[in-house]
């Protein structure tokens, strides 16, 4: 019997594929050396449970994809209240696409796109939440060179843009935490 037939359902909750897909990454953890890597680990999924109810509407084929996307964006919210910083407002959000127009055009067009592919996920999450993930989305795309926006949008596969893009958005939460060590 299917893990969906015991549930009932002919398609598992999206709670459900969060459980399945931490089943399916098992073996990874299993490789981490330390207590506090797995227990990172675990955190990563715990943090996108948080947001279910959105990351269901942002569904893809592979459900490791939003749920990597939960994760950095609560890990975002996060980094940034322990920054004494804020989410923008929509006019702020503008300002700063007008200036990805001017000045980074290509990081401008990897904007659009992942916001368009981001749809389901953008207007399902109350206003607040939306003026933090809109946030996460400009900084990552201003962080980008050109040549790396271009690199992202070229790439033929859907899957590989959105696998690198959520790698330059690991690389900003980074660059928060590094930020947050200097000034401790």
């Amino acid at each position: 019997m299917t893990y969906a037939n015991q549930m009932g359902r002919s398609i598992p909750s999206f709670r459900h594929l969060i459980e399945i897909e931490r089943l399916n990454w098992s073996e990874f953890k299993k490789e981490l050396s330390t207590k506090n890597d797995k227990e990172a680990f675990n955190t990563i999924f715990e943090n996108a449970k948080l947001y279910t109810q959105y990351l269901s509407n942002a569904n893809r084929p592979v459900p490791i994809e939003p749920i990597m996307m939960g994760a950095l964006f609560h890990n975002y919210k996060t980094l940034l209240n322990f920054n004494n910083e804020s989410k923008l407002s929509q006019d702020s959000i503008e300002q700063k696409v007008a200036w990805l127009e001017r000045e980074k055009p290509l990081a401008k067009m990897l904007f659009y796109k992942t916001c368009e592919r981001r749809g389901g996920l953008l207007y399902s999450v109350h206003r607040d939440d939306r003026e933090y993930l809109l946030r996460m989305l400009t900084d990552c795309c201003h962080s980008l060179d050109e040549g790396v926006a271009k690199m992202l949008i070229d790439k033929v596969s859907e899957n590989s843009i959105s696998v690198l893009f959520l790698f330059s958005l690991v690389l900003q939460n980074q660059k928060l935490i590094n930020r947050i060590r200097v000034y401790r």
